[in-house]
């Protein structure tokens, strides 16, 4: 099968895919089909460090950034972001998490929230912010998808905002999200 799923298939991308629960017997993982947005597929079949940062110093909150277009993971135009959350008390579900992103991004600066999709266990917003120093980036389409022993978030990130072909790939693929 050629989705690509959160486990080590590569040296450089290895970070990457081992996105899991902060119990590894218990682990539940993300997968989505990664074809349906070419230029993701090129990063990842590329194999470049520098497109992909790490972050597990919090094994309750591992961060990966894909840089999808740009430089590197540090400078790029647009962007994949993955969470994998243990859930705590306040925050377990998709809804509760969605709410808190937009608690925090309304104390940024003004935001416009669009909802996309929702079922039982995930939600598909748009965030708009434009000129908005604070946000990473003035538009971002999150999906979030909760599992029973963990919660997703990818997050598309765009510096400027995304032609109609690309924006309808990238749903798509958070679509096909959904964990094992």
């Amino acid at each position: 099968m050629a989705e690509r799923t959160l486990k080590p298939v590569s040296r450089a991308l290895a970070a990457l895919f081992v996105i899991a629960a902060a119990n590894p017997a218990k682990a539940e993982k993300l997968v989505f089909d990664h074809r349906l947005y070419p230029p993701l597929k090129a990063v990842l079949d590329g194999g470049d460090p520098a497109m992909i940062a790490y972050n597990a110093s919090n094994p309750r909150y591992v961060v990966d950034l894909i840089a999808v277009k740009g430089k590197s993971a540090s400078d790029w135009t647009e962007a994949l972001e993955i969470i994998a959350r243990t859930p705590a008390k306040q925050v377990r579900t998709a809804r509760e998490w969605a709410d808190e992103l937009r608690s925090k991004d309304e104390r940024a600066c003004r935001a416009t929230t669009l909802p996309i999709a929702e079922d039982s266990a995930s939600l598909t917003f748009e965030r708009q912010s434009p000129g908005c120093k604070a946000a990473r980036a003035p538009v971002a389409i999150t999906r979030v998808v909760a599992g029973k022993r963990s919660l997703f978030l990818l997050t598309v990130l765009f510096k400027s905002e995304p032609d109609a072909a690309a924006r309808e790939q990238w749903l798509a693929l958070l679509r096909s999200a959904r964990i094992e």
